[in-house]
């Protein structure tokens, strides 16, 4: 065929042109498409947009070279997007799971300590009292609303613990440090809410725990005599005692709070303070956790502890109950009790819960360290509701009975508060050597024990 009957045909030079066109159209579009037209771009622009959105996660399914390239205005695709599937390369998105945010694997869960070495290695009593010694102030921990406790549910899990003194009572720092906080929280709420603490100071101590800063909170005070930025040691004036804030009756309210200066950040202070000294004889802490058959910690189960042979002559039998089930009460970092009581004579101790058979083991406490405890044991049944569910709870307020200037009696202590010694909490066992059951440790009969 002529040539101009062949173009006549194939409608010319412009038609060819124009075919042309369309094919180098067409083989720019799949380069792009399969990833050959600046793919970092592609990939790393759909991972910086997706992986932003609330409640997904971005898992890549073919492996991506490191990025190092930053999405700009030229990089966003703009104009009509082409026809067809988008392309499969880059990343998937994935929802999470119905539990929430999956776990750092750089920051694994803390193991519980298993052992009394474990115990042993993990002591950090770091703290002086913050209460002035030997002057008839109290300078031991109320026992009627430890850490953790709720007083039958009558008020929410205390979240530090309690120096009942009265008003005017000197207040000094436990350990040094800066002042990070003084004044009142009437526009900034350091606890539940603002109105709590009343009149306050936080201390973050120079010590660090495993890198993180630590924090002293001291609540309630009737005055305040630092400034934020002061450098405090340990000692050191901070205020007087009072009953500012939520609060019936003066007292200190005192909480350690590790890796922030937040509510939901506190440790048990008893296992930071250092044991205190009575007529001469050192101290140390119990501290253990109280699991059922799936390693679940077992809420506000009465622990009782009866001295066997102690370096005191006034020993008493002790009934600290677990910590309640809120998810802002914490363990310690490597101890993960959910237990633990302090200022303890020197002695061997047998120690039991009953949830739904007794369970008894001895211990030894050692002056300056935490004895260890574990009970694995059936879950109790349910507790009945208490009677006024719903109701407000309780202000903070000192054991009762105890006035602005509490007596003391032999030993260095006011009067015992409810619970601590005398009778025992409903439900609280009475083990004898016949009814022991199985324990971590074998359990030996405790003949020395006095009567509550």
């Amino acid at each position: 065929m002529p040539l101009a009957a062949r173009q006549r045909e194939a409608g010319g030079w412009p038609g060819h042109r124009a075919r042309l066109a369309r094919l180098t159209s067409t083989l720019l579009v799949t380069l792009v498409l399969v990833g050959c037209a600046r793919p970092n771009a592609l990939a790393g622009g759909l991972v910086a947009r997706t992986a932003t959105r609330p409640g997904v996660i971005v898992t890549p399914t073919t492996p991506l070279p490191p990025a190092t390239f930053q999405p700009t205005a030229e990089d966003e695709v703009t104009g009509t997007p082409p026809s067809g599937p988008l392309p499969t390369s880059g990343a998937t998105i994935t929802p999470l799971s119905p539990a929430g945010p999956q776990v750092n694997s750089q920051t694994p869960t803390p193991t519980p300590c298993a052992s009394q070495a474990c115990a042993s290695a993990a002591t950090h009593f770091w703290l002086d009292r913050p209460i002035p010694a030997g002057q008839g102030y109290v300078d031991y921990v109320d026992r009627s609303y430890p850490y953790g406790a709720t007083q039958n549910d009558m008020r929410e899990p205390h979240h530090g613990v309690e120096f009942p003194n009265g008003t005017g009572t000197p207040i000094i720092a436990a350990a040094g440090g800066t002042v990070v906080v003084a004044g009142d929280d009437q526009v900034t709420a350091y606890g539940p809410s603002t109105h709590f603490y009343g009149n306050l100071v936080v201390v973050e101590l120079d010590q660090r725990l495993d890198s993180r800063p630590v924090f002293n909170l001291y609540g309630h005070l009737q005055t305040v005599s630092v400034a934020v930025g002061d450098q405090v040691a340990a000692g050191d004036p901070l205020g007087t005692a009072g009953s500012t804030g939520v609060a019936i009756g003066p007292h200190l309210h005192f909480e350690v709070r590790v890796g922030a200066n937040d509510y939901g950040s506190t440790r048990n202070p008893e296992l930071w303070i250092k044991p205190i000294v009575i007529d001469g004889q050192a101290t140390g802490a119990i501290a253990g956790r109280v699991v059922d058959q799936s390693g679940r910690l077992i809420d506000e189960v009465t622990v009782v502890i009866r001295p066997v042979d102690t370096r005191s002559d006034r020993p008493r039998n002790r009934y600290p109950l677990t910590y309640a089930a809120d998810e802002l009460i914490n363990g310690d970092d490597r101890l993960q009790e959910n237990f633990a009581i302090g200022d303890m004579p020197a002695g061997l101790y047998s120690v039991a819960v009953n949830t739904t058979r007794i369970q008894q083991q001895n211990v030894s406490v050692e002056p300056d360290q935490v004895a260890w405890v574990t009970f694995v044991v059936d879950r109790p049944p349910p507790r009945p509701t208490p009677a006024t569910p719903g109701a407000e709870p309780l202000p903070e307020t000192p054991s009762a009975g105890l006035s602005e200037t509490p007596a003391a009696y032999p030993g260095g202590e006011t009067a015992a508060p409810a619970g601590d010694q005398g009778t025992p909490p409903a439900g609280a066992p009475t083990p004898t050597p016949a009814d022991s059951g199985a324990a971590t440790e074998s359990p030996t009969p405790d003949p020395a024990a006095p009567a509550p």
